[in-house]
């Protein structure tokens, strides 16, 4: 079964996973950054084994009893036991051969065990047109995909996820597209920290692509940058970025047979402004003032 799910739904959002996984033994995040991920499902999970590995040792020390972390490269060949759960979240850019990880993650899970990949298009969009007026925000991505070309780690393989996980050999695969602007107003605030994380990857995200991949000065850099922002601050541009999640499962005699699937845990958003009056420039003033 190959289905696809949009939009995204506002409790969806705020959920962790969306692979109806049950009781999960051994669960792997891998490339977890930060592992703020894997510390709240290890605390969601407390009976299961939570294993977070990356390449940079940044995470904390005050950590769940049942998480490790390690420091470990997963586009080298896995040396683990089985698990019942796999969590990639914003890889773009940084992996080389997509198919062979997903080969790896397939080979790696326990029969009936599910794969979950998580990640933004890089790519800003508008149901307007307004699109065209951002033309420091269009140089910034076009620029950033040439670089990811380059060197062989390509940014775009959002929309590539289902049939790659589909030809890896997993069932059950769904994509669940996040929906364009927001109408509703609680989804606002959740537009607002995805319009902070911009803010951030805009002068951080791409950085060291565009001044040692393609040549640019730090200085041209920030001027770009300082361009992106004010440009994602502007109201009259009605821009948004697609979010991909796709999940699927590994064949095998406990698979999922579909009636006894559930749901993710139904998570009830708790607001700290009233949707029907929230104005977030009067909360958030600083998102909203230009770059000198």
């Amino acid at each position: 079964m190959v289905g696809v799910i949009t939009p995204l739904e506002t409790a969806t959002i705020y959920s962790l996973f969306l692979a109806p996984i049950k009781d999960p033994k051994r669960v792997l995040d891998a490339g977890t950054g930060t592992g703020i991920w894997a510390i709240d499902f290890a605390d969601q999970f407390p009976d299961a084994e939570v294993i977070g590995s990356d390449l940079s040792p940044i995470q904390p020390g005050w950590i769940p009893p049942n998480l490790v972390f390690e420091v470990d490269d997963i586009e080298d060949e896995w040396r683990h036991n089985p698990f019942s759960y796999i969590h990639f979240r914003s890889l773009s850019g940084a992996i080389k051969d997509w198919k062979r990880l997903l080969k790896e993650a397939y080979d790696n899970l326990e029969p009936g065990g599910y794969l979950e990949v998580t990640e933004f298009e890089c790519l800003m969009h508008s149901d307007d047109d307004t699109i065209e007026s951002a033309t420091m925000i269009r140089k910034w991505q076009e620029q950033l995909h040439v670089a990811g070309e380059t060197i062989g780690r390509t940014f775009n393989v959002a929309g590539n996820l289902r049939q790659w996980l589909t030809e890896t050999g997993f069932i059950n695969v769904e994509e669940v597209p996040g929906s364009p602007w927001p109408r509703d107003r609680t989804l606002r605030e959740v537009g607002l920290y995805q319009q902070q994380n911009m803010f951030d990857a805009s002068s951080s995200y791409g950085q060291a692509h565009f001044t040692r991949v393609l040549g640019w000065s730090p200085q041209e850099f920030a001027v770009l940058s300082a361009g992106v922002r004010n440009e994602l601050r502007d109201k009259r541009l009605h821009l948004y970025s697609k979010l991909y999640v796709v999940y699927g499962q590994k064949p095998g005699l406990e698979q999922d047979s579909g009636d006894e699937a559930q749901e993710p845990p139904a998570v009830t958003p708790v607001w700290t402004h009233d949707p029907e009056t929230y104005r977030p420039e009067e909360y958030h003033p600083e998102l909203y003032e230009a770059d000198p």
